[in-house]
């Protein structure tokens, strides 16, 4: 009998997204193939304390136990202090002893998770894992810096402003700031800049509640983005860290919100939204999705796996790259897994391919 590779499962952790996590994790715990895997829970608490095998079950157990809405909206509360660092450290080291991971799969959505932060922890102990490094994840999970490469790379995007929360309380410089996101037009969209699962978005359509939306927007995090909004579809496309390195996307899907626009409650909680998969989109406009995701992907210096967002424009049909997400979910509803199904790559097959790409990333400095 061949030996499995034992593949910690980390989710929860310090972020407003905590509750979504479970789902994804859920997803990997029972899909990674178990004649080459062996798949086990890691819970990383609100307050940033890590759990070993059986309490991360449990945990589990308790979360599936709680009415839905609920648990999907658990996350950390602003102005929540953290463990002691000591106790922290103390959980992590007892944590690895008890799961004696051989590779990560984190599935921590947000920040903590997807920012770069745990990748460092991660390759600070010689850990292998599924995903962006850390500076690509850092570079992803900041739109303002991500949009600032996509532009550097040359690819199409809505206008914008970025918004620093220092800038914002200063009198001269907020004049000066809403000068330029007035310049946009209406409607706008208002977003924290490192915020997943549209956390903290507001539309704008009317002057009057543009400084309400972006002072929103700063109690989740220190900068806020200001875009144009466009009259567009919105689809997405799923992209593959190749075996060689090369990316390589699925068929895109198209998203049609239930809301207004697809926010938290809509992608998680009331369940109007759906997806077509394929998206009934031009071979031209297909190809070019396809193309532009793979040049995000590049462009950020992504590993493993992401999800790519694009508008495609209603009366143009151009195509303008939205954002990437470089720790997708695998929840009933996301779109990632669904891409590739559509494709022809089934879950577990994915999700092989996945955990076979952590032991592609080279050693850090050696």
């Amino acid at each position: 009998m061949s030996i499995r590779t034992r593949v910690g499962v980390v989710f929860g952790g310090p972020s407003r997204e905590h509750g979504v996590s479970f789902l994804s994790a859920r997803c990997l715990l029972e899909n990674l193939p178990s004649d080459r895997f062996e798949a086990v829970p890691v819970f990383v608490g609100k307050d940033g304390r890590w759990h070993g095998v059986a309490d991360s079950r449990e945990e589990m157990l308790r979360y599936f136990a709680r009415p839905a809405r609920e648990a999907l909206l658990d996350g950390v509360v602003p102005g929540s202090r953290p463990a002691p660092p000591s106790e922290i450290v103390a959980s992590f080291e007892a944590a690895f002893r008890d799961g004696a991971w051989g590779v990560v799969f984190p599935i921590l959505h947000g920040t903590f998770g997807e920012d770069g932060v745990l990748q460092g922890l991660l390759e600070a102990m010689n850990v292998p894992y599924v995903g962006f490094g850390v500076a690509a994840s850092a570079v992803g999970m900041d739109k303002l810096l991500m949009k600032a490469t996509f532009g550097a790379a040359g690819l199409p995007q809505v206008r914008y402003v970025g918004i620093r929360a220092a800038a914002w309380r200063d009198t001269a410089h907020r004049a000066a700031l809403l000068a330029r996101t007035e310049a946009l037009g209406l409607p706008l969209f208002v977003k924290p800049a490192c915020a997943g699962s549209s956390v903290g978005i507001t539309k704008v359509k009317e002057r009057a509640g543009l400084e309400a939306a972006v002072d929103a927007a700063l109690a989740v995090d220190a900068t806020a983005l200001v875009e144009a909004a466009a009259d567009a579809r919105e689809v997405e496309c799923a992209v593959l860290e190749g075996e060689r390195g090369e990316p390589e996307a699925s068929f895109p899907g198209e998203v049609v919100p239930g809301h207004e626009f697809y926010d938290y409650e809509d992608k998680y909680i009331d369940d109007r939204s759906y997806s077509i998969l394929p998206a009934e989109l031009p071979e031209e406009t297909s190809n070019e999705v396809r193309r532009m995701a793979c040049a995000a992907f590049d462009a950020v210096g992504g590993a493993g796996f992401a999800r790519v967002d694009f508008f495609v424009e209603r009366a143009s049909g151009r195509v303008l790259l939205n954002e990437i997400n470089s720790l997708p979910g695998f929840t009933p509803i996301s779109m990632f897994p669904k891409m590739w199904e559509a494709t022809g790559l089934p879950l577990p097959q994915l999700l092989d391919r996945l955990v076979t790409s952590a032991f592609r990333r080279p050693l850090r400095g050696r």
